[in-house]
């Protein structure tokens, strides 16, 4: 299953970047989908990435998510989510900032996941499910991006 999303946002595609990609391992401090996140230091970084991944705390658990790809210059980069399913056997993230003009971007994300038989079953729900978390990522994002501080709903997600 792989699908697209993606949001404009008002602010520089530099800023965006440095949130996305130079502070990978903060996705915490914005992101009302991880209450906390670290940096994975038992993973090697991937082409000078700042970290080689993260562990995120979620509302179903700690996930490890490590690089597997990283593209300074292009804004680009890939990680897989090192995650034990039932219903998947591997995610993989790419993402990607683009400048639309010097003060808007736009950010892609790209997730692709190989389910497995029960997975396959339950593909509508699934896919929108995690059609609907992607959405609330980018969001927030956005909200970070251009107001410099948590969206409101990542704040409620703290309490």
């Amino acid at each position: 299953m792989k699908f697209s999303k993606d949001i404009t946002i008002n602010a520089p595609a530099k800023k965006v970047w440095d949130i996305l990609g130079h502070k990978f391992a903060d996705v915490g401090q914005w992101s009302s989908l991880v209450s906390q996140s670290t940096v994975n230091n038992d993973v090697s970084k991937v082409n000078n990435s700042p970290v080689g991944g993260r562990f995120c705390e979620t509302s179903i658990g700690k996930i490890s998510e490590e690089f597997t790809a990283y593209d300074e210059k292009g804004m680009t980069f890939s990680f897989k989510g090192v995650i034990t399913s039932k219903i998947f056997s591997n995610v993989i993230s790419t993402n990607a900032v683009t400048a639309i003009d010097e003060n808007t971007s736009k950010v892609t994300l790209t997730p692709n996941v190989d389910l497995k038989v029960l997975g396959i079953l339950m593909y509508p729900l699934i896919k929108m499910n995690l059609g609907k978390l992607i959405k609330q990522g980018l969001m927030d994002l956005k909200y970070f991006a251009e107001n410099d501080k948590p969206s409101p709903e990542k704040l409620a997600s703290q309490k």
